[in-house]
């Protein structure tokens, strides 16, 4: 499963050197909203996100988890479609909603598979870090 992105920037701001002020400081942020974001408190906006990548000198892909050191992450290389077919398989609500959404499903080329497993995976991993986040304040 991917890593939490919250925990994908503080591992790139880490190895730069950075502290969550410098970071913060480059994208006219406070600490705490870093510390909420690496904490996976408060997920990141898609144009945070963007904003924090070029802060970091990386590509968003690295800090979704979907890529390291320039080279793709192998789960995301295996088959696209036979990872969604089986979710769909398991869970057959979730497969008419999926198919709901995407409309010609049988005409999906592998890029096609690909980007809508990368989505996929990238809400499944912004809803793991939501339920982390729940527990968290309800052990408070």
């Amino acid at each position: 499963m991917i890593q939490s992105i919250g925990a994908n920037i503080k591992a790139k701001r880490r190895a730069l050197a950075l502290n969550q002020e410098d970071l913060a400081n480059k994208l006219g942020l406070t600490q705490a909203n870093i510390s909420r974001i690496e904490a996976s408190v408060k997920g990141p906006s898609a144009e945070t996100l963007l904003a924090v990548a070029g802060a970091l000198g990386c590509d968003v892909r690295e800090l979704l988890g979907i890529e390291e050191s320039g080279q793709p992450v192998k789960e995301l290389d295996e088959d696209a479609k036979t990872f969604l077919l089986n979710a769909m398989k398991g869970d057959p609500q979730f497969g008419m909603c999926l198919r709901g959404f995407v409309k010609d499903f049988d005409d999906l080329t592998d890029e096609d598979w690909k980007f809508v497993a990368i989505h996929l995976k990238l809400a499944l991993g912004y809803a793991a870090d939501a339920i982390k986040a729940k527990r968290l304040r309800g052990n408070s």
